[in-house]
């Protein structure tokens, strides 16, 4: 009796290494499985590359552009040109007051991008920007949360030389868009202000975000 109990109990302990391998072997393919499933979906959900889509078609020696503004203190500003993506929240290259971008007006290249805390900057780091703005560019811009705190009557001068004809309206968290260029000979025909105004804002505190696309000259 007793050698039969013992290879009933060696066939059982074989049997159930043998049940306990092939489920080890399983539950792994489907932990890989559901890992795989679960990457894909998370690339899936991650956000796309910005492309400047634009209803505008501009025609020959001109540069497409499309400036957005940031939504609130939260949706970041976007700016465009020739087909380029320059400024926004994806590419991690703007923040919260003034963003700028400065591109070659003869060849079309970025040139250089930087933004501006309107609300707790230092105001002479915007004016030292201004001041060092070669001729031969063209500047774009978008605000985003305040544009205006710490705007001096200065800093709204150097604007106006740059072509812009509505710097001395901006105020508190309204939203501003503005493409200029130096040197410039009149106001430039690309400029946007929506004001923040409680009665008509979309975020309560804030306006809605403002969009403006165009075509401007290439400088022969």
């Amino acid at each position: 009796m007793r050698p039969t109990i013992l290879l009933r109990g060696a066939a059982m302990l074989v049997l159930s290494c043998m049940i306990f391998y092939i489920a080890s072997k399983f539950m792994t393919y489907e932990e890989n499985l559901n890992q795989k499933k679960y990457s894909q979906a998370f690339a899936d959900s991650k956000p796309q590359v910005l492309n400047c889509k634009m209803e505008t078609s501009c025609p020959e020696g001109h540069f497409p552009f499309k400036i957005t503004s940031g939504a609130a203190n939260v949706i970041g500003p976007t700016i465009c040109f020739n087909d380029q993506v320059l400024m926004s929240a994806i590419k991690n290259n703007v923040g919260k007051g003034l963003n700028i971008a400065l591109v070659n007006a003869t060849t079309g290249k970025l040139l250089e991008t930087s933004f501006f805390d309107m609300w707790t900057g230092k105001i002479e780091s915007l004016l030292t920007f201004l001041k060092s703005i070669n001729s031969g560019t063209i500047l774009l811009l978008a605000s985003f949360d305040d544009p205006a705190t710490k705007m001096t009557d200065e800093a709204r001068g150097l604007f106006t030389e740059l072509g812009s004809s509505l710097i001395f309206s901006v105020n508190f968290r309204d939203n501003w868009i503005f493409l200029g260029a130096k040197p410039i000979k009149e106001k430039s025909p690309f400029e946007q202000i929506l004001k923040n105004d409680k009665k008509k804002n979309k975020y309560e505190n804030w306006p809605e975000a403002v969009e403006m696309e165009g075509c401007v000259p290439r400088r022969i």
